[in-house]
């Protein structure tokens, strides 16, 4: 199975929750090229840095633009030691193993050249640092992610392009389940995952830890893809079931990366810690046009806030 789309990883600021209209460089360039937009603590972006932005990525807003520079200001002082060239270059080569001969097309489509689109994975990197800083693993958080684990299984997962197609499969298994195993061996369909297997479709692993040894789905299992809008149809074979017991402890660093990852996903805990370094970093913004760029992790800290208060 492929990876997911390759515009999943993008620039910092599109992170936010959005809400304010673009605007143009001409609205912040009338007092020249090396007219301050934003200043902060050690650091300063004017006017023709936005320019020079905006070459790079002509396909991305005026505030979006203005987000990441910052962000990536900041970050790159506090966490910039801890991405490494080649963390970037590794993500990157999954992404383009992922597409093949698509890759080329793919960037160009999102507006990127292999520069710019690392160093928009560079920024997703650092965020990722960013945040997994300020994550808390309590027992608590420890336990509610235990609640909804599975550890992991081994199973064939054959999938085919039409619910008949699929059908016939789940037949197949039923009449000679010794041949079965034979072609998803031969299809390389044996697979170990756990609930927090990204590759797997949510779908499937949930059908799938339902079922005992030897066990195999009754009923295709359907998997629209949301960018296409096309179904896949599923059978599940399991091999090998796991009972993940009752002791959370024996899954530490599995759960970890469940809370990790669930956190990095949480709008509000990321914006809430962006929002807290705009404030350390003392970030201004000069034109009143772009006076709202911020406005949205200012939200969420708020909103965060008022949640815990009630």
């Amino acid at each position: 199975m492929k990876g997911n789309n390759i515009l999943n990883i993008k620039k910092i600021g599109l992170v936010a929750v959005t809400g304010f209209a673009a605007v143009t460089l001409a609205a912040c360039g009338q007092n020249g090229a090396n007219s301050d937009i934003v200043t902060m603590k050690g650091d300063t972006i004017r006017v023709s840095d936005l320019y020079k932005e905006a070459k790079s990525y002509p396909a991305t807003g005026t505030a979006t633009l203005l987000q990441n520079m910052t962000f990536n200001k900041i970050f790159e002082k506090e966490f910039g030691k801890k991405v490494s060239e080649k963390a970037v270059n590794q993500e990157f080569d999954t992404q383009k193993a992922s597409y093949g001969s698509n890759f080329a097309a793919a960037l160009q489509q999102a507006g990127y050249t292999e520069a710019s689109y690392k160093t928009s994975i560079r920024s997703q990197l650092l965020l990722k640092e960013v945040v997994t800083s300020k994550i808390k693993f309590t027992d608590a958080e420890y336990k509610a992610a235990f609640e909804t684990y599975h550890p992991t299984v081994d199973a064939y997962v054959l999938s085919e392009t039409t619910e008949d197609a699929a059908k016939k499969l789940v037949e197949d298994a039923k009449n000679d389940a010794a041949a079965f195993d034979k072609t998803a061996k031969e299809k390389n369909a044996e697979m170990k995952f756990d609930s927090a297997n990204a590759k797997i479709p949510t779908e499937v692993k949930t059908a799938a830890f339902k079922l005992k040894d030897g066990e195999v789905s009754a009923e295709p299992i359907a998997v629209s893809n949301t960018q296409t809008g096309t179904k896949s149809f599923y059978v599940v074979k399991m091999v090998k079931n796991a009972d993940k017991g009752t002791d959370w402890k024996t899954y530490k660093k599995e759960l970890k990366a469940i809370i990790t990852t669930n956190k990095q996903n949480d709008a509000t805990f990321v914006n809430g810690i962006i929002a807290n370094y705009l404030k350390d970093y003392n970030v201004k913004v000069k034109p009143k046009e772009f006076s709202n760029i911020f406005s949205s992790y200012e939200a969420a800290v708020t909103s965060s806030s008022s949640s815990k208060s009630k």
